[in-house]
């Protein structure tokens, strides 16, 4: 899938027009149908401001999950690798001999 197909395949799902998501950025809409129809590539800059505004991850703006916020459970393993990570950091400082 493309950026192009992703962008149109975001807008139909949340039954918006062009002009509603051109509108909603602040852009022009005459800007955002080029984007759609893959005559320009949109800025990194531009999904993470699509994505912030629309509520959506940017991994389903760029066509790479099949919905559109982020999977909750991957948040929580990476509190769990962090909390692991400072366990085993403690561990590894810790004086020998005082097990």
């Amino acid at each position: 899938m493309t950026l192009s197909d992703s962008l149109k395949r975001f807008r139909k799902n949340f039954n918006l027009s062009q002009k509603n998501v051109a509108d909603k950025l602040g852009m022009k809409q005459s800007l955002y149908f080029r984007y759609e129809k893959g005559e320009t590539v949109p800025a990194v800059t531009f999904i993470v401001k699509m994505a912030n505004a629309f509520n959506v991850s940017t991994d389903y703006l760029l066509g790479l999950r099949d919905t559109p916020q982020p999977n909750e459970v991957g948040f929580e393993e990476v509190q769990e690798a962090r909390e692991f990570r400072k366990a085993l950091e403690k561990f590894v400082n810790q004086p020998k001999g005082s097990d």
